[in-house]
Formats: C-alpha cells, sequence, structure tokens
C-alpha cells in the first residue's frame, strides 16, 4: 500500500487536469492504496471533504510538509503558462529531495506555451531544467513533450509519455440542461460550442472577431462560451456588455459546468472551437472527437487526424473554416477520428504507485 499526495487541480471548477487528478485519486484507492489531494486551483480555500483545502501560501508550504513526513509520495501538477505554478512545484520538488523521497512531477501542456520550451532565455532554460532535474521522475502528455524536456539535460528514463485523456473521460449521464441553454438552443443555428477562459491564449477578441465574419453568412448562428471559473467570469461579462445587442445575442456566456452538463451540451452543438495552440490536444477536443462532434482548432502541429485546422490567432481563416464545415459537414463528420480507447488513468496511476513505471517506460495510449 502506498500513500500519495497529488497536488493539483480537483473539482470544482471542472477542467482536464481536475478530471484526471479525481479519476486518478479513485484509481489509486480502488487499489487500495491511500490517496489525498492537496487542492490548488479555484476553491482551494472552500473546505470539504473530498479534497484538502488551501487556504494560503504558508498554509500550502505546511501542509506540504506534514504530508510528505508522513510518509506520502508527493505528485506536483505543473505547466509552464504561470509562475506561481512554477513556484509550487519547486517546493515540492525541492522538499521531496531534502527528505531523499524524490516528488513526482505531472507536466501538462504543449510545445507552444509561455515559459515552455524556452532555450533563447538562460533563467527560463535554468528554471525547468533543475524542475525537472531535481523530480524522482516525469510524466508528461506525449513524446513530442518527453523529448523537449530532454532537451533540458534530462535522463530520457525519468521521463515517460501518458496522455492525459482516458477513456473514462468519455463516460457521463446526459441530464437536463438550464433553461437559459434550451431556449438558446432552440432559437440559434448552427451553435458552436467553445472551452474558454479569460486569459491571452484564448485569443476571445480573435474569437469575437470571427463570430462577426461567420454570421454575415449564417445570422441566426450561435456561440456559447463556457468554462469560465468564478473569478473570471465577471471579466468576461463585462467584455461581452461592451458588444452590439446583434453580437450579444449570438452569444450564451457560461460559467463552469459539471462533467455530465459540460458533454450533453456538448453533443446538442453543431461544432466544437477550440482556440489555444498552447495545449497541445485538449480533452475537451478528444472528448468531442469521441463523441462524434466535428471540431475546429487552431493548428499546433499536434492534432488528432479528421479535425478541421485554422492558422492560428487568424479571425479570416478561423471563419473560413466554420463556413467549409457548415457546407461539407457530413464528409468532415464521416472522417472524425474517434477519441482515445485505452486507459490511461490505470497507466497513471501505475507511475504512481511505483508498478514498475518508474524506471520503465509505458505502452502509450494515443487517439485513434
Amino acid at each position: 500500500m502506498m500513500k500519495i499526495l497529488q497536488i493539483g487541480n480537483y473539482p470544482p471548477p471542472m477542467c482536464d487536469w481536475a478530471i484526471q487528478t479525481k479519476l486518478v485519486a479513485e484509481e489509486l484507492r480502488r487499489r487500495g492504496h491511500i490517496c489525498e489531494v492537496l487542492k490548488i486551483n479555484e476553491n482551494r480555500q472552500v473546505k470539504d471533504p473530498s479534497y484538502v483545502d488551501v487556504q494560503s501560501g504558508p498554509d500550502y508550504l505546511k501542509k506540504v510538509v506534514r504530508y510528505a513526513v508522513d510518509g506520502y509520495r508527493l505528485n506536483v501538477h505543473v505547466n509552464a503558462m504561470f509562475r506561481i505554478g512554477h513556484l509550487l512545484a519547486m517546493i515540492a520538488v525541492l522538499l521531496g529531495r531534502i527528505l531523499a523521497r524524490p516528488t513526482l512531477v505531472t507536466f501538462h501542456g504543449g510545445l507552444s506555451q509561455d515559459y515552455f520550451p524556452q532555450r533563447d532565455s538562460w533563467k527560463l532554460y535554468q528554471s525547468f531544467r533543475l524542475l525537472f532535474r531535481l523530480a524522482g521522475a516525469v510524466v508528461c502528455d506525449s513524446t513530442e513533450i518527453e523529448e523537449a524536456i530532454e532537451g533540458y539535460e534530462v535522463s530520457s528514463s525519468k521521463v515517460v509519455a501518458i496522455p492525459t485523456f482516458s477513456s473514462q473521460y468519455l463516460d457521463f449521464e446526459p441530464t437536463l440542461l438550464p433553461v437559459e441553454s434550451e431556449e438558446f438552443l432552440s432559437r440559434r443555428r448552427p451553435v458552436f460550442f467553445s472551452y474558454v477562459s479569460f486569459r491571452p491564449e484564448y485569443h476571445l477578441e480573435i474569437l469575437r472577431e470571427c463570430m462577426s465574419l461567420f454570421r454575415r453568412k449564417y445570422p441566426l448562428a450561435g456561440f456559447i462560451w463556457l468554462g469560465f471559473p468564478g473569478k473570471e467570469l465577471p471579466s468576461a461579462q463585462k467584455f461581452v456588455a461592451s458588444w452590439l445587442k446583434e453580437e450579444r445575442d449570438s452569444l450564451l456566456l457560461l460559467g463552469n459546468l459539471s462533467h455530465d452538463q459540460f458533454l450533453t451540451l456538448m453533443t446538442r452543438c453543431f461544432a466544437v472551437v477550440r482556440t489555444p495552440a498552447c495545449d497541445g490536444v485538449a480533452a475537451s477536443v478528444l472528448e468531442a472527437l469521441g463523441l462524434g462532434v466535428p471540431v475546429v482548432a487552431s493548428e499546433n502541429g499536434r492534432q488528432p487526424a479528421g479535425m478541421v485546422t485554422y492558422e492560428d490567432a487568424s479571425a479570416e481563416d478561423m471563419s473560413s473554416k466554420l463556413l467549409y464545415l457548415v457546407e461539407h459537414y457530413k464528409t468532415v463528420n464521416a472522417g472524425l477520428s474517434g477519441g482515445a480507447t485505452g486507459d490511461n488513468i490505470g497507466q497513471m496511476a501505475d507511475w504512481l504507485a511505483g508498478e514498475g513505471l518508474l524506471t520503465v517506460k509505458p505502452r502509450i495510449v494515443h487517439a485513434e
């Protein structure tokens, strides 16, 4: 029996990381291990028996130390988009080295992140080199990212690629949608679904421009933006409030939904639009493909087969690809690649529990 502390996102709100953390924790417990989650995303100060809350920076440090001293193997989740996340991860890996129980690092995201890979910046290069080298082992989302991490003078024996997405992501119970969602779906055709945040990498201004261009030909088209955590939703609402009325009427702005509501709404929409290029292959993209919903996404060189891609940050190209999808829907839909069918959650549980995967690279299950 192992004792494991995952340090990362946990629902609510729901996101790629949070889903993975929750499912992996459940799998580890099913196998008889002890697994706790130190929640570091929004709502982290809310006390709940399903996770360990974090009230402040000192509280984070105190709790990480407490669990590490109590014999827990630390596993910290991090990407290269936020400095605070890097700092939290560094604290965890340093503590693991001090206690001679090296921390495991789960590295999320693709190859177009703000701070990774950044070989033209000595400071950034050294900060991530130190993080990866201090870690006991590192897991990432793909072989391309694995190779990039090894480029930080990290031994290939300690880096493994296990995609975040897993077949369990497609398990959901269709559920009733809020009245405002049903009314919007009944008024608008076609309706496009976008999982977004109020951050630069989501290109909301460009998405807005694309919507205006597309509605010149399809004035009844609708767009749903959802996924905003509570702290971002007011900014998104303020952003939309300045639009012309016809623009506002074409948009349904939602916060964060439960996984069942999220996938129910996705399957009711015509297609998914994914704007960031920094995240490799997002779980929402693979969920859509697995459920037979077409996807239009920014081209980042790693998108699954069957998708329609546009030039990143180009409203004109994004709009033209939406038009292409409407006009060639049957052809595109017939060529969808489907989602991942492998048990990547099980592989992550194997890796965290040290069941032969800390020194031997696992079989990688990608979307097919």
